[in-house]
């Protein structure tokens, strides 16, 4: 019989780290890498009493873990006390101890209910602003949340290491919002390699003490000097990730570093946006540039200065052929002028304009299948790279948009607008294509909406303007020859100035503009042309977005700045609806051919992967491995379903939905033995599934199509196959709910 062998248990290095203060110590310092860089981000000027949340909600994860409160308790115990933490922090309800000795025993019960009343009376004008999506000033929000979120992942990391079970899962949530800290702060990610260094420590620590109890609980022998070697290879480990992290801006190359420095940017501006809204009373995060979002110009006030700037707002791809390279020549011809329009203006009161009239609920486009006389099909992919609202921009006469995009049409004319938080979205228009043959031509019987949307004009316009558009436009025989002889006349009569003063106060801006003004920018131009129209019986109105922008050849889009944001004309015809018109003499004129229609020739829009480089081209340093390593699955996948006969086939479709069905289910904890047939397996999981409707339908149809596809000499067709299809996916929240219902309970049963 074998000889119990006995551990060694003399080792120094064992006995070290069977100490608590190791975990301690290296819980601390992760700790305190977090407290110091919220403390270095400054969000909140003279208040860090949030850094104790971190600490606070350390020693209660510990605690819990020590008692015997089982996980959901735990869990139920910290949320608790983390709400009453952070409201002790915001509201002070409790007095500081050095006022507590001033006070009656009634006074201190007193004030504690009316700090707890002024709590409840903030918590409830954080919603009211909210929900009147206005700006909340009030700085004990973001308070609030720094102690109820750092409590909470905080004691979840204490939670994990004190009961030395899955250990990683305490770490993440911590280190995400510390390198989230530290990225949108902008400040140096000393405390992250810290933290990541600690990390590894502590895993190594984890992993060696439950192996070294599993070998002793075992009566395995191990020898002694085994802890130096681990130590050694975790500490050696830890150093290189962490120099890795350190260094890795260095190892890839400049353009591919510099596009992921973007990216991230990008993202920081974005979240600058949201936080601005919610936490407007928040330092907000450092930038190493202005700003930059997507505005438009403000025709509310017409004067308000332009929004300026060289930062791209957007890149935009169109379907009409690319213009030549510049070394071509400029004889070359080049390609239809497009503006991006974001919204309608259409009611003048004398300071500025209001926008057209929209009903409250979006409607679905309605078009005939093909493009009337005078336009043609314009297909647009935009990639919106800043912050924006919900307003999406499209060519004059949007009617086909990708999901995500929502249509409003005006009361007046069925001018459409899009809307939707979209930053990549593709749309086709009937863009404009007419002849000045056919707007000479055009009749000029205005619908009656027409008429009265587009033609007014406030009693209180001074006759001289009025005036003025009559000798401009006199002797002009038709609608478009005066449109373009007041075009001409303010283009070239007044200066282009970006500082003109606005319009002094009282004062007409039409009146000031034409006859006061030192010069004007595109909000002045647009607004007297289309003023200066209606006085002319000539429906027309002012529309805001960006200009066409510059051609990138290199990325085959349009690259849109800040300094591209336009205000300009759009005229109506009878038969061919707006046509746009530039009355502003820093922009190109929009030219329409003298003869016939010549509708430009639509090009196919470039395949998907070349919207993705457009979508991706900041990750191009990652671009490649990632199509690498998608290729090679799509090509195992492909071999894989190959070598099944018939795969192609409605039969052999519906044979694989329910089998990757089946392992799905699988994964989220309903299995059942091979023997066992689909009927059985329904029925061994019926109550699981009996509350989870979309799910069950979805498994009992392809449950179906599966017998039908096996043993039935009718196959499935292949509509039949698709619906199956589109109910799995309708059900992927259900069975995401079952997969985390069972990672949790083998969590919880884990810590126990």
């Amino acid at each position: 019989m074998r000889e119990d062998v006995r551990v060694d248990s003399f080792s120094p290095l064992a006995a070290l780290l069977r100490l608590r203060w190791t975990v301690l110590l290296l819980t601390a310092m992760m700790i305190g890498s977090f407290a110091y860089s919220l403390s270095e981000a400054n969000w909140v000027s003279g208040n860090a009493a949030h850094l104790g949340g971190l600490w606070l909600g350390a020693l209660c994860g510990a605690a819990l873990a020590l008692s015997r409160f089982r996980g959901r308790v735990a869990v139920a115990y910290s949320l608790a006390l983390s709400v009453a933490a952070a409201g002790q922090i915001v509201g002070r309800v409790v007095p500081s101890p050095d006022i507590i000795p001033s006070l009656s025993f009634a006074d201190q019960i007193w004030a504690m209910h009316l700090r707890l009343v002024t709590l409840f009376v903030r918590v409830a004008g954080w919603g009211t602003s909210f929900s009147n999506g206005e700006s909340i000033r009030d700085t004990g929000l973001f308070v609030f949340l720094v102690v109820l979120i750092g409590w909470n992942v905080s004691a979840w990391l204490a939670w994990c290491v004190a009961r030395r079970q899955r250990t990683l899962e305490g770490l993440l949530p911590f280190g995400f919002l510390l390198a989230l800290n530290v990225h949108l702060s902008g400040q140096p990610t000393t405390p992250l390699w810290l933290f990541i260094a600690c990390a590894v420590l502590l895993m190594a620590h984890a992993a060696f003490t439950q192996r070294n109890l599993d070998w002793e609980r075992r009566r395995v022998d191990y020898p002694g000097e085994l802890g130096w070697t681990w130590a050694g290879s975790a500490l050696a480990i830890a150093l290189v990730i962490t120099l890795m992290a350190g260094v890795s801006p260095l190892a890839g190359t400049p353009q591919g570093w510099r596009a992921l420095s973007d990216f991230m940017r990008l993202t920081r501006l974005r979240t600058a946006e949201t936080a601005e809204r919610l936490f407007s009373g928040v330092n907000p995060p450092p930038s190493d540039q202005p700003l930059v979002l997507a505005q438009m110009p403000n025709l509310d006030l017409i004067g308000s200065p332009l929004p300026l700037g060289q930062g791209t707002i957007m890149w935009v791809l169109v379907s009409d052929p690319a213009p030549l390279p510049p070394e071509v020549g400029s004889a070359a011809r080049l390609p239809p002028r497009h503006y991006w329009r974001g919204a309608i203006y259409a009611t003048y009161i004398g300071t500025g304009w209001e926008p057209a009239q929209f009903p409250e609920l979006p409607q679905v486009p309605d078009f005939p299948a093909e493009p009337p006389p005078g336009r043609y099909a314009l297909r647009q992919h935009f990639e919106i790279t800043v912050p924006h609202g919900e307003t999406l921009f499209a060519v004059n006469m949007p009617v086909l948009a990708g999901e995500g995009v929502v249509f409003y049409f005006t009361r007046a004319d069925d001018s459409a607008r899009l809307a939707g938080v979209l930053s990549n979205y593709d749309v086709t228009s009937w863009a404009t294509a007419v002849t000045e043959a056919q707007l000479r031509a055009a009749s000029i019987l205005y619908p009656t909406e027409v008429i009265s949307t587009y033609l007014q004009i406030p009693a209180t316009l001074p006759q001289r303007v009025r005036d003025l558009a009559a000798r401009v436009t006199a002797d002009a025989p038709t609608p478009y020859d005066r449109a373009l002889r007041l075009q001409t006349y303010l283009r070239t009569t007044y200066p282009y100035k970006l500082d003109t003063p606005p319009p002094p106060r009282g004062r007409d801006a039409m009146d000031y503009f034409l006859f006061e003004a030192p010069g004007g920018f595109c909000s002045y131009y647009a607004s007297a042309m289309a003023v200066m129209l209606r006085a002319e019986g000539i429906p027309a109105r002012v529309v805001t977005g960006y200009a066409m922008g510059e051609y990138d050849q290199a990325r085959g889009a349009y690259r849109v700045s800040a300094n591209a944001a336009h205000a300009w004309v759009e005229v109506y015809f009878p038969g061919y609806r707006w046509v746009e018109f530039e009355p502003t003499p820093a922009r190109g004129v929009f030219a329409y051919e003298s003869g016939a229609v010549s509708q430009p020739a639509s090009t196919p829009m470039p395949p998907q992967s070349a919207i993705s480089a457009i979508r991706g081209w900041r990750l191009a340093a990652w671009g490649v491995a990632l199509t690498g390593l998608l290729s090679l699955a799509v090509a195992g996948w492909w071999w894989r379903r190959s070598r099944e006969p018939g795969w192609q086939t409605s039969r052999g479709q519906a044979r694989a939905l329910y089998r990757g069905i089946r392992r799905a289910l699988a994964w989220a904890g309903l299995a059942a033995p091979l023997s066992a047939t689909p009927d059985e397996f329904l029925s061994a999981h019926a109550g699981a599934l009996a509350n989870r409707i979309p799910l069950r339908e979805a498994v009992t149809q392809a449950t179906a199509l599966y017998l039908r596809a096996t043993f039935s000499p009718h196959s499935p067709t292949s509509t039949e196959t698709q619906t199956a299809h589109r109910m799995w996916r309708r059900a992927a929240p259900g069975w995401v709910r079952l997969w985390l219902e069972r990672a949790m309970s083998r969590s919880l049963s884990s810590n126990h």
